[in-house]
């Protein structure tokens, strides 16, 4: 994890906690900010680095994950979900 939120820019950081508070109603805030984290390291990517045409790949990495917790069924609404509210993206 970050130790210093000024360690991530700002457009980073907002697309980190956008993605943790849309998920965090389904699976806890502390679960979703591990699943979020774990993502962007699974991904090759940094948190500080992360930019919205990172997010669809960041659902696609985060799913498996999100399905332990919730089935699959809503962890494809809630994937869905974050390639459409925080990247910005058209839903598949």
């Amino acid at each position: 994890m970050i130790a210093s939120s000024e360690a991530v820019p700002k457009n980073s950081q907002f697309l980190i906690q956008k993605s943790i508070f849309l998920l965090a109603s389904s699976v806890g805030k502390a679960v979703a900010e591990t699943i979020i984290h774990q993502g962007i390291q699974q991904m090759g990517a940094s948190p500080t680095t992360l930019t919205e045409a990172d997010i669809p790949g960041l659902s696609i990495k985060v799913k498996p994950a999100l399905e332990k917790f919730v089935g699959e069924e809503k962890a494809e609404r809630l994937t869905s979900a974050l390639r459409v509210l925080v990247g910005g993206m058209v839903s598949k």
